[in-house]
This record gives C-alpha cells, sequence and structure tokens, in this order.
C-alpha cells in the first residue's frame, strides 16, 4: 500500500467513531475473517494488510453523519509545534499525526483547521525534501475547493501519492513507513478519546479492537526497516501496545461454505472479538504515552 491508500486509510483510522449512547457498556464482540495461513508475506503486502477491516470512506462517513458526531477541538495535535520536529523520525511520524488531523478537520468541514494542517504538513513535506508536491498549483486548487469537503479529499489524497511516489524513486521509503506509523497512532488516539467522551459508543469500541490486527501488521512492517531510520522507540512502544491488544479474546465460529459467483469456494466461519472497559482503557493510556513521546 502506497502513501495514496495511507490517506485514504489516516481518514478512517482517526475517524472511526460515532457518538450514540443506546448500546450497553459490557464487553463487546465483532465478527471479523479468519486470518490466514501463517506464510512468507512481502512488505507491499504487509502494508496492505495493515488496515484491511476498515471500512471504506463513504460507510465511515455515513456512520459519522447518522451518529452526529462533532468535532473535538482539544483533540489534534497543536499546529504550532510544527517548527519544534527537527530530525527525519520526528518529521516523518508527526507528518503522518498532521495528516489524521488534517482529515479530521476536512470531514467535519473545519475550514480554518483544514488550513492549519495543511500548512503544517507542507511544512514539514519541505523539510523532508519534497518541495515540489506544494506548488502554487496545488495551494491553487486547495483555495478553490477548501469548502468542498470530497474535493478537498481528493486533492489531500493527490498530495500524499505525489509525495509517496518521491520517496519510492529517491528509495527513502522507510519515511513513508515512519508517516503510516505516525498516522495509525493518531487514528487511534482520536478514536480512543472519543470513546471517551461516549462511552457507551459501542460502534467505536469495535472499530478500536479491530485494530489489534493492524497493529500486528504495522510492527512487522516496521521491523522490516529496522536497519534504516527507524525510531526503536517507536517500536518498542509498540510491541508495549501490542501486548495489551493481545488481551482481546478471540473465539473462532463455524460457518457454512459457499460458492461465488466464479465458482470459487468460499470458506465460512469467522473470529469474535471481545474486548472489556479495562483493556479499553489500557489502551487508551498507552496510545497517549506513544503519542505524548512524539509530539513532546
Amino acid at each position: 500500500m502506497n502513501i495514496k491508500h495511507y490517506i485514504v486509510i489516516v481518514t478512517l483510522a482517526s475517524l472511526l467513531f460515532s457518538c450514540g449512547e443506546d448500546a450497553a457498556n459490557d464487553d463487546i464482540y465483532i465478527d471479523s475473517p479468519e486470518e490466514p495461513a501463517t506464510e512468507i508475506i512481502e512488505r507491499a503486502d504487509n502494508i496492505k494488510n495493515i488496515f484491511f477491516n476498515i471500512p471504506s470512506p463513504m460507510e465511515t462517513s455515513q456512520i459519522l453523519q447518522a451518529a452526529g458526531a462533532t468535532y473535538e477541538f482539544a483533540l489534534p495535535s497543536n499546529p504550532s509545534a510544527v517548527d519544534d520536529y527537527q530530525s527525519i523520525v520526528e518529521q516523518s511520524l508527526n507528518m503522518g499525526i498532521y495528516g489524521a488531523d488534517l482529515n479530521y478537520a476536512t470531514v467535519f468541514n473545519q475550514t480554518t483547521e483544514t488550513m492549519l494542517y495543511l500548512q503544517c504538513a507542507r511544512t514539514l513535506g519541505n523539510e523532508l525534501g519534497m518541495e515540489q508536491v506544494f506548488d502554487e498549483e496545488t495551494i491553487n486548487r486547495i483555495e478553490w475547493n477548501l469548502e468542498l469537503k470530497d474535493s478537498m479529499q481528493v486533492i489531500i489524497t493527490d498530495i500524499f501519492w505525489e509525495m509517496n511516489s518521491y520517496l519510492e524513486e529517491e528509495d527513502r521509503e522507510s519515511i513513508s513507513t515512519l508517516i503510516i506509523a505516525g498516522g495509525w497512532i493518531e487514528g487511534v488516539y482520536l478514536s480512543t478519546q472519543l470513546a471517551r467522551i461516549a462511552p457507551n459508543n459501542q460502534v467505536l469500541k469495535l472499530r478500536i479492537a479491530e485494530q489489534k490486527y493492524s497493529l500486528t501488521n504495522l510492527i512487522g512492517l516496521l521491523h522490516s526497516y529496522e536497519e534504516d531510520d527507524i525510531s526503536q522507540d517507536v517500536l518498542e512502544e509498540l510491541q508495549e501496545l501490542d501486548v495489551i491488544f493481545k488481551k482481546i479474546t478471540e473465539v473462532k465460529t463455524a460457518g457454512e461454505n459457499h460458492k461465488d459467483e466464479n465458482g470459487v469456494t468460499i470458506i465460512g466461519g469467522s473470529i469474535k472479538l471481545g474486548m472489556n472497559d479495562d483493556i479499553l482503557e489500557e489502551i487508551t493510556a498507552k496510545v497517549v504515552e506513544i503519542r505524548t513521546d512524539i509530539i513532546n
């Protein structure tokens, strides 16, 4: 998965929540597809699997609209801190964080915040040697479409696609990995903080529980760049977070097999995930700790 896919994922990871409070606050369960048999996975395939269970952007928008979710101004990272990030690792991780915040603002039509986080992305992009991505044409497109949420999503996707292309050409894919990691961390941070605001929101809790698999794949991706400029501190902290996520229970259930329209046999069955509020609070606290280390 390249950064074009990543920016869509950041949108989803940062916004997989709703504010309904109708469900009971007990252990939660979700059906998930059976995990594939263990095999050697190429790095690109590993990236694609990171957010395998995340709904499409349209589905996420429908959840948000139906739930009447609001924009919480206190949650995103401070735009004024952008100049504090000096190392490549700091700049890359915070590029991911600001990217998640950018999409959060865009989905809720917060134009002032959208421009602030776009400027943060531009600043860090320039620091990472990607000045050509934010050219005059791109800035004009942003100004002309700032009030149009769907158009802004397309523009943001294009920006990060160009960034990824540049990084691939320059053989700097480890930076892309750090951006993905930062975006994933911010997405889970936003979701867990919103779960505190709406503690009876079971849809949000289910989305957080699904990140159990995403985190495993993200750690594998980071391991593949251990000899590059990947932050070992972040990797170690994510491994500690993974220990907590592994407390989420899995119960496999049987299901009927069937054939698709091409005659291919589809194996039935699912995995139910169970996460109680104590586990959720542990995840929330650890994500705050990881994020604080990155943004401070």
